[in-house]
Protein backbone atom coordinates (compact mmCIF):
# COMPACT_ATOMS: atom_id res chain seq x y z
CA UNK A 1 0.00 0.00 0.00
CA UNK A 2 2.94 2.25 0.15
CA UNK A 3 2.46 3.56 -3.53
CA UNK A 4 2.50 7.21 -4.70
CA UNK A 5 -0.67 6.05 -6.63
CA UNK A 6 -2.77 4.51 -4.49
CA UNK A 7 -2.55 7.54 -1.82
CA UNK A 8 -3.20 10.15 -3.95
CA UNK A 9 -6.15 7.92 -5.28
CA UNK A 10 -7.19 8.08 -1.83
CA UNK A 11 -6.88 11.69 -1.34
CA UNK A 12 -9.49 11.99 -4.67
CA UNK A 13 -11.73 9.34 -3.11
CA UNK A 14 -11.92 11.10 0.48
CA UNK A 15 -12.94 14.59 -1.57
CA UNK A 16 -15.91 12.42 -3.13
CA UNK A 17 -17.14 11.43 0.09
CA UNK A 18 -17.10 14.96 1.30
CA UNK A 19 -18.66 16.59 -1.80
CA UNK A 20 -21.40 13.56 -2.18
CA UNK A 21 -23.50 11.28 -0.51
CA UNK A 22 -21.88 7.66 -1.73
CA UNK A 23 -22.62 4.34 -0.16
CA UNK A 24 -21.06 0.57 -0.24
CA UNK A 25 -23.31 -0.07 -3.47
CA UNK A 26 -23.06 2.78 -5.42
CA UNK A 27 -19.01 2.43 -4.99
CA UNK A 28 -19.10 -1.17 -6.43
CA UNK A 29 -20.87 -0.26 -9.10
CA UNK A 30 -19.45 2.95 -10.26
CA UNK A 31 -15.54 3.01 -8.86
CA UNK A 32 -13.50 0.24 -9.90
CA UNK A 33 -10.54 2.06 -10.52
CA UNK A 34 -10.20 5.49 -8.58
CA UNK A 35 -7.32 7.84 -10.98
CA UNK A 36 -4.71 5.01 -11.26
CA UNK A 37 -5.63 2.95 -8.05
CA UNK A 38 -7.74 -0.12 -7.77
CA UNK A 39 -11.31 0.96 -6.23
CA UNK A 40 -11.61 -1.90 -3.93
CA UNK A 41 -7.93 -0.95 -2.90
CA UNK A 42 -8.52 2.62 -2.09
CA UNK A 43 -11.34 1.82 0.07
CA UNK A 44 -9.45 -1.26 2.20
CA UNK A 45 -6.39 1.25 2.62
CA UNK A 46 -9.20 4.17 3.46
CA UNK A 47 -11.00 1.45 6.25
CA UNK A 48 -7.49 0.28 7.26
CA UNK A 49 -6.25 4.02 8.13
CA UNK A 50 -9.67 4.94 9.61
CA UNK A 51 -10.00 7.60 7.25
CA UNK A 52 -13.56 6.56 6.40
CA UNK A 53 -16.53 4.73 8.35
CA UNK A 54 -19.73 2.92 6.70
CA UNK A 55 -22.98 3.23 9.02
CA UNK A 56 -25.21 1.22 9.29
CA UNK A 57 -27.30 2.40 6.11
CA UNK A 58 -24.50 1.46 3.86
CA UNK A 59 -23.16 5.70 3.93
CA UNK A 60 -19.75 5.87 3.42
CA UNK A 61 -18.98 8.77 5.91
CA UNK A 62 -15.61 10.88 6.14
CA UNK A 63 -13.79 10.31 9.88
CA UNK A 64 -12.50 12.93 11.72
CA UNK A 65 -9.22 11.81 10.76
CA UNK A 66 -10.17 12.22 6.95
CA UNK A 67 -11.40 15.89 7.43
CA UNK A 68 -8.04 16.34 9.20
CA UNK A 69 -6.03 14.77 6.18
CA UNK A 70 -8.47 17.04 3.95
CA UNK A 71 -7.67 20.26 5.48
CA UNK A 72 -4.08 19.96 5.28
CA UNK A 73 -2.92 22.61 2.72
CA UNK A 74 -1.69 20.87 -0.08
CA UNK A 75 -1.17 17.10 -1.21
CA UNK A 76 1.91 17.10 -0.07
CA UNK A 77 0.87 17.33 3.33
CA UNK A 78 -2.21 15.44 2.54
CA UNK A 79 0.31 12.38 1.78
CA UNK A 80 2.66 13.23 5.12
CA UNK A 81 -0.70 12.61 6.99
CA UNK A 82 -1.68 9.01 5.50
CA UNK A 83 1.86 7.67 5.46
CA UNK A 84 1.74 8.37 9.18
CA UNK A 85 -1.56 6.55 9.89
CA UNK A 86 -0.03 3.41 7.27
CA UNK A 87 2.67 3.27 9.41
CA UNK A 88 0.78 3.04 12.39
CA UNK A 89 -2.01 0.83 10.61
CA UNK A 90 0.17 -2.08 9.86
CA UNK A 91 3.77 -1.22 9.98
CA UNK A 92 6.34 -3.15 7.05
CA UNK A 93 9.35 -4.47 8.24
CA UNK A 94 11.51 -2.06 7.24
CA UNK A 95 9.65 0.20 9.69
CA UNK A 96 11.99 -1.29 12.92
CA UNK A 97 14.41 0.70 10.81
CA UNK A 98 13.08 4.42 11.79
CA UNK A 99 14.49 4.20 15.01
CA UNK A 100 18.06 4.32 13.92
CA UNK A 101 17.37 7.65 11.47
CA UNK A 102 16.07 8.44 8.06
CA UNK A 103 18.72 7.65 5.89
CA UNK A 104 18.89 4.10 7.60
CA UNK A 105 14.80 3.70 7.01
CA UNK A 106 15.13 4.74 3.46
CA UNK A 107 17.77 2.68 2.23
CA UNK A 108 15.79 -0.34 2.82
CA UNK A 109 12.78 0.85 1.59
CA UNK A 110 11.14 -1.02 -1.01
CA UNK A 111 11.54 1.82 -4.40
CA UNK A 112 7.40 2.48 -4.49
CA UNK A 113 7.48 3.45 -0.69
CA UNK A 114 10.95 5.39 -1.00
CA UNK A 115 9.09 7.75 -3.67
CA UNK A 116 6.27 8.42 -1.19
CA UNK A 117 8.47 9.86 0.87
CA UNK A 118 10.22 11.52 -1.77
CA UNK A 119 7.02 12.83 -3.12
CA UNK A 120 6.19 14.58 0.20
CA UNK A 121 9.81 16.27 0.44
CA UNK A 122 10.65 13.67 3.50
CA UNK A 123 14.27 12.79 2.15
CA UNK A 124 16.00 15.25 2.98
CA UNK A 125 16.11 18.61 4.85
CA UNK A 126 16.32 19.61 8.51
CA UNK A 127 13.61 22.04 9.06
CA UNK A 128 11.31 21.67 11.90
CA UNK A 129 8.35 20.27 9.84
CA UNK A 130 10.83 17.89 8.46
CA UNK A 131 13.04 16.11 11.69
CA UNK A 132 9.13 16.62 13.84
CA UNK A 133 7.59 14.42 11.41
CA UNK A 134 10.54 11.72 11.18
CA UNK A 135 10.10 11.64 15.49
CA UNK A 136 6.29 10.63 15.06
CA UNK A 137 6.93 8.47 12.75
CA UNK A 138 9.85 6.52 14.79
CA UNK A 139 7.60 6.51 17.96
CA UNK A 140 5.62 4.83 16.70
CA UNK A 141 7.43 1.66 16.85
CA UNK A 142 8.87 2.82 20.25
CA UNK A 143 8.17 1.73 23.76
CA UNK A 144 6.83 4.65 26.18
CA UNK A 145 10.16 4.96 27.88
CA UNK A 146 11.63 4.65 25.10
CA UNK A 147 9.95 7.54 23.52
CA UNK A 148 10.58 9.73 26.57
CA UNK A 149 14.34 9.39 26.00
CA UNK A 150 14.27 9.99 22.61
CA UNK A 151 12.37 13.36 23.45
CA UNK A 152 14.86 14.72 25.98
CA UNK A 153 17.74 13.71 23.42
CA UNK A 154 16.20 15.27 20.69
CA UNK A 155 15.93 18.14 22.54
CA UNK A 156 19.36 18.00 23.89
CA UNK A 157 21.04 18.04 20.26
CA UNK A 158 18.69 21.08 19.11
CA UNK A 159 20.45 22.86 22.20
CA UNK A 160 23.69 21.54 20.75
CA UNK A 161 22.76 23.11 17.21
CA UNK A 162 21.64 26.30 18.85
CA UNK A 163 25.40 26.18 20.61
CA UNK A 164 27.37 25.38 17.85
CA UNK A 165 25.72 27.87 15.46
CA UNK A 166 26.50 30.86 17.68
CA UNK A 167 29.84 29.65 18.60
CA UNK A 168 30.87 29.40 14.84
CA UNK A 169 28.68 31.29 13.08
CA UNK A 170 28.58 28.17 10.54
CA UNK A 171 25.26 26.06 10.53
CA UNK A 172 25.79 22.79 11.92
CA UNK A 173 25.19 19.47 10.51
CA UNK A 174 22.20 17.39 12.41
CA UNK A 175 23.75 13.51 11.58
CA UNK A 176 21.14 11.93 14.03
CA UNK A 177 18.44 12.66 12.18
CA UNK A 178 20.24 10.75 9.38
CA UNK A 179 21.08 7.88 11.14
CA UNK A 180 22.07 6.98 14.48
CA UNK A 181 24.72 4.29 14.03
CA UNK A 182 27.27 6.94 12.86
CA UNK A 183 29.15 7.48 16.45
CA UNK A 184 27.89 10.91 16.70
CA UNK A 185 24.97 13.25 16.62
CA UNK A 186 25.77 16.44 15.63
CA UNK A 187 28.76 17.88 12.91
CA UNK A 188 30.28 21.38 13.38
CA UNK A 189 33.50 22.64 13.27
CA UNK A 190 36.25 23.75 15.68
CA UNK A 191 35.60 27.27 15.47
CA UNK A 192 34.82 30.43 13.36
CA UNK A 193 38.53 30.48 12.14
CA UNK A 194 38.58 26.86 11.65
CA UNK A 195 37.21 24.73 9.56
CA UNK A 196 38.95 21.11 10.87
CA UNK A 197 35.78 18.79 11.56
CA UNK A 198 34.34 18.54 15.01
CA UNK A 199 32.06 15.49 15.89
CA UNK A 200 29.92 16.12 18.62
CA UNK A 201 28.08 13.57 20.53
CA UNK A 202 25.37 14.46 22.62
CA UNK A 203 23.53 13.61 25.77
CA UNK A 204 20.42 14.56 27.77
CA UNK A 205 18.99 14.38 31.25
CA UNK A 206 15.88 15.68 33.00
CA UNK A 207 17.60 14.73 36.18
CA UNK A 208 19.60 16.59 38.76
CA UNK A 209 23.13 17.36 38.43
CA UNK A 210 24.04 14.74 41.36
CA UNK A 211 21.75 11.93 39.88
CA UNK A 212 21.96 12.71 35.90
CA UNK A 213 23.80 10.22 34.31
CA UNK A 214 24.41 9.08 30.23
CA UNK A 215 25.34 6.19 28.49
CA UNK A 216 28.48 5.46 25.79
CA UNK A 217 27.95 2.88 23.10
CA UNK A 218 31.12 1.05 22.14
CA UNK A 219 30.39 2.44 18.49
CA UNK A 220 30.47 6.07 20.23
CA UNK A 221 33.75 5.83 21.62
CA UNK A 222 35.62 3.47 18.86
CA UNK A 223 34.18 7.15 16.12
CA UNK A 224 35.72 9.01 19.36
CA UNK A 225 39.07 7.45 18.87
CA UNK A 226 39.71 7.82 15.51
CA UNK A 227 38.41 10.98 15.48
CA UNK A 228 40.67 14.39 15.12
CA UNK A 229 38.22 16.76 16.75
CA UNK A 230 35.27 14.73 19.29
CA UNK A 231 33.56 16.24 21.98
CA UNK A 232 30.61 15.42 24.30
CA UNK A 233 27.35 18.04 24.76
CA UNK A 234 26.11 16.68 28.22
CA UNK A 235 23.04 18.72 28.78
CA UNK A 236 20.61 18.90 31.81
CA UNK A 237 17.67 19.81 29.91
CA UNK A 238 15.48 21.82 32.44
CA UNK A 239 13.88 25.08 32.06
CA UNK A 240 17.07 26.63 32.46
CA UNK A 241 19.82 24.26 30.41
CA UNK A 242 23.02 23.62 31.66
CA UNK A 243 25.81 22.82 29.20
CA UNK A 244 29.13 20.67 30.27
CA UNK A 245 31.01 20.14 26.93
CA UNK A 246 33.84 17.28 27.30
CA UNK A 247 36.75 16.70 25.36
CA UNK A 248 36.91 12.63 24.56
CA UNK A 249 40.54 12.83 25.93
CA UNK A 250 38.57 14.00 29.43
CA UNK A 251 36.33 11.05 29.32
CA UNK A 252 39.32 8.38 27.91
CA UNK A 253 39.77 7.87 31.81
CA UNK A 254 36.57 6.87 32.48
CA UNK A 255 36.33 4.30 29.80
CA UNK A 256 36.30 0.55 30.80
CA UNK A 257 38.64 -1.72 29.11
CA UNK A 258 38.24 -5.66 27.51
CA UNK A 259 39.33 -7.97 29.58
CA UNK A 260 40.15 -11.53 28.53
CA UNK A 261 36.94 -12.83 27.15
CA UNK A 262 34.80 -9.65 28.80
CA UNK A 263 33.85 -7.07 26.20
CA UNK A 264 31.99 -4.17 26.79
CA UNK A 265 29.14 -2.86 24.68
CA UNK A 266 27.65 -0.05 26.74
CA UNK A 267 28.98 1.91 30.04
CA UNK A 268 27.23 4.62 32.29
CA UNK A 269 28.64 7.74 33.13
CA UNK A 270 27.51 10.48 35.61
CA UNK A 271 27.29 14.03 34.50
CA UNK A 272 28.82 14.96 38.01
CA UNK A 273 32.36 13.76 37.36
CA UNK A 274 32.21 16.60 34.38
CA UNK A 275 31.06 19.67 36.25
CA UNK A 276 34.47 21.20 35.47
CA UNK A 277 33.60 21.56 32.08
CA UNK A 278 30.63 23.82 32.09
CA UNK A 279 30.14 26.63 29.88
CA UNK A 280 28.22 29.38 29.89
CA UNK A 281 25.55 30.04 27.94
CA UNK A 282 23.77 33.52 26.55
Amino acid sequence: MFSVGVLYSCQTFLQVIREDRLDIENFEKNFTRIEVADGKAVLSLSQQCRWIRVSEDGAIRLTERGEFILGKDSAQMCLREQLLDLLSSEPPPWARKLIQGRYEALKVMPPDAAQCFKDCELTDGFEDDIVDWWDVASQSVRSERSKLNHEVGRRAERLSLDYERQRTGVEPLWQAVQTNVAGYDVLSQVGASSSERLKIEVKGSRMGRKEASFFLTRNEWRTAEKSGAYEFHLWLVHETPRLFVVPASELEAHVPEDREQGRWETAQFFFKDFTDYAVPLN
